[in-house]
């Protein structure tokens, strides 16, 4: 059976977005309160990516501990955040900033996707676990080491910087038939997808380190109209990242349309992967005459061409 490869495409999430994404805590006449803004790194806005735009609900957590280390406390646990007619609010009661106490802060959402483990101590991150499912959850994470309060003007809102713990993967098929047959993909899955993984949080993104496990099924589905021109091409998914690269299976089926007739080839592939917190991934294939039939390369029908020479004249008499 020939091989299809697949090339990976990874790119980072965008972290550029127009100032309109910044929103604020009102917290009037509460000029000591703590106050929030938050922006979402996203590179698209389709229906479950979480964007700035439709997060409406997270979780807060804060910890902090004095100058000298002798005093700790968790002024925030669990904390809903909501949004209500574009004003982030965490309700009542109001926390207020001690001076000489460190603090450090991280969010989650959405806020039932996960188990969160918390820790006590200011600066840690803990851990939390996650259930793939059906990859259709965006996993989103904040953190904020504001360190030191020593006092005088209040500071500004703590910037909450959302980035996706998740990685988003889509396939994109392109015809490379010669002969004008028509190119179908349906049924593509990776067939050892990680449904269960527990991160080890950080301060930053990168440092997130996951460990996974249970490999199951995730189905992409169909692609989006006939593989012409680059438009076969799938929804995206998101995956559990994975620390180490990995063996993923693929498979999917091939419709071709040649001559009045139709085949259907089952293919399965192999796709080496370590995918990464907050980016893109896509995998790309070229359905041509030497992999649409993983069975065998298809062979060109050739003629050759040759014509029998008539010989010599013969002299005929004619009776007159």
């Amino acid at each position: 059976m020939k091989n299809l490869f697949l090339i990976g495409m990874a790119a980072a999430s965008m972290m550029l977005a127009s100032c309109s994404s910044d929103e604020n805590v009102e917290m009037a006449n509460n000029k000591n309160a703590i106050e929030f803004k938050t922006f979402v790194n996203n590179s698209t806005r389709t229906t479950n990516d979480a964007t700035a735009d439709n997060l409406m609900k997270f979780k807060i957590w804060g910890r902090f501990e004095s100058k000298d280390g002798t005093k700790k406390g968790a002024p925030f646990v669990a904390r809903d955040m909501t949004k209500t007619g574009g004003v982030w609010s965490y309700g009542t009661p109001l926390v207020y900033w001690e001076k000489d106490y460190k603090y450090s802060f991280q969010a989650l959402a959405p806020h039932d996707a996960y188990t969160f483990t918390a820790p006590t101590e200011y600066g840690e991150w803990g851990s939390l676990t996650f259930d793939n499912k059906k990859g259709e959850t965006d996993l989103i994470y904040a953190t904020n080491d504001f360190g030191l309060y020593n006092g005088g003007s209040c500071p500004a809102a703590v910037n909450l910087t959302f980035n996706h713990l998740l990685s988003r993967v889509r396939f994109q098929f392109t015809n490379g038939m010669d002969d004008g047959s028509g190119v179908y993909v349906t049924d593509v899955k990776i067939t050892n997808a990680y449904a269960n993984g527990t991160a080890a949080l950080a301060a930053s993104i990168d440092a997130v380190v996951w460990t996974t496990s249970n490999p199951q099924e995730l189905v992409f589905g169909k692609m989006t109209g006939k593989v012409d021109d680059k438009t076969g091409r799938s929804d995206h998914k998101y995956m559990i990242p994975t620390t180490t690269a990995t063996d993923y299976t693929i498979s999917f089926k091939v419709t071709r349309v040649h001559h009045g007739v139709t085949d259907v080839y089952d293919h399965t592939a192999t796709v080496s992967l370590a995918l990464q917190p907050n980016k893109s991934y896509q995998l790309t294939a070229t359905l041509d005459k030497k992999n649409i039939n993983p069975d065998e390369e298809l062979c060109p029908i050739k003629f050759d061409v040759s014509v029998n020479s008539w010989g010599n004249f013969t002299d005929t008499g004619i009776t007159m």
